[in-house]
């Protein structure tokens, strides 16, 4: 997923749950009642929050709270916030896979992960 550089954090939050959940922007709008173009404007502006109202109806849509969009619920470091957001795109990326092995028997996951370990050393 990219981003627009200056796109504010509560935007970049948003748009991360959106990818995570499976959802865009058309379908935030249809479930919040907030305009298309109202989200899709608002969102590259620079530093730009909605209103109050607006924001609680996308948190209480995706399932978050409204500090966590905001981004000050959990207070960590920008390196520790970074490798979160990667580690939910690689899980939201390889999850079928992760699902379809969990079906597995326990003699198949292990051939699997043995595989796995050579791919990497050929590409390390």
């Amino acid at each position: 997923m990219s981003y627009i550089f200056f796109m504010s954090p509560f935007w970049k939050n948003v748009c991360d749950e959106l990818y995570y959940q499976g959802m865009n922007i058309k379908t935030l709008s249809q479930l919040t009642g907030i305009p298309y173009t109202t989200i899709t404007n608002a969102k590259n502006r620079e530093d730009n929050i909605p209103p109050a109202d607006a924001a609680l109806k996308i948190a209480t849509v995706l399932g978050k709270s409204l500090e966590s969009l905001l981004g000050e619920c959990a207070r960590l470091p920008e390196s520790a916030v970074g490798t979160e957001r990667r580690e939910r795109w690689l899980y939201r990326k390889y999850e079928p896979l992760i699902l379809l092995l969990e079906k597995q028997s326990p003699q198949t996951q292990e051939a699997f992960t043995a595989l796995a370990k050579s791919l990497r050393s050929e590409t390390a």
